[in-house]
C-alpha cells in the first residue's frame, strides 16, 4: 500500500536514469534543443544531470521519468 509521502518521493524522485546520444540544436540559458530520432525537442536543463559535449552531438544523462514525457 502507498501512502501519500512515498507515491510523491516516487514521482518527484525517480530512480532510474538513462544516457540519450542527440544533436544539440539549440541551447539557452534555461534549456536545450535536440533532435533525437528524428524528433526535435525542448528539454529544460533541471531535468538533466549530466551532459557529455563532442561538437555537435552530445550525450545526456536524464531520469526516466523525464524521458517519458519528452517522448510522448
Amino acid at each position: 500500500m502507498f501512502n501519500l509521502k512515498s507515491w510523491l518521493n516516487f514521482v518527484l524522485n525517480p530512480r532510474g536514469y538513462v544516457w540519450i546520444d542527440a544533436l544539440l540544436i539549440k541551447e539557452t540559458p534555461k534549456a536545450i534543443l535536440i533532435e533525437f530520432d528524428g524528433k526535435q525537442a525542448w528539454l529544460p536543463k533541471a531535468w538533466i544531470l549530466q551532459i557529455k559535449r563532442n561538437r555537435r552531438a552530445i550525450s545526456i544523462k536524464i531520469s526516466q521519468f523525464h524521458w517519458a514525457k519528452t517522448s510522448q
